[in-house]
């Protein structure tokens, strides 16, 4: 007999942000903090504010992304632009952002 429980969104959103934080290595306490706000606000961890995507063309992870979007805001020349100012004061872009 197969037996199938519903979880509601956010049981499942809670679910995989455990998940996520077991298999995601070392996080500081605020890219903690950024991430459990993100998924509280009814977003997965497997996408991100910044529309940051990897080769492949899916988006990346939120605190992959993250790093990334914080290293372009440090360094935006080497990513071959003069300013990246647009997101950088802003941690998320659109919160109600979803795939």
């Amino acid at each position: 007999m197969i037996m199938y429980v519903r979880y509601s969104m956010d049981g499942m959103l809670h679910v995989n942000l455990e998940q996520y934080e077991a298999t995601i290595g070392y996080m500081t306490p605020d890219e903690r903090k950024e991430l459990r706000e993100w998924v509280a606000d009814g977003n997965a961890t497997a996408c991100n504010p910044w529309l940051i995507a990897g080769e492949d063309g899916r988006p990346l992870d939120y605190i992959t992304a993250a790093r990334i979007n914080e290293d372009m805001c440090r360094n935006p020349e080497a990513y071959g632009t003069e300013t990246y100012e647009d997101t950088c004061d802003d941690r998320h872009v659109d919160d109600k952002l979803s795939f």
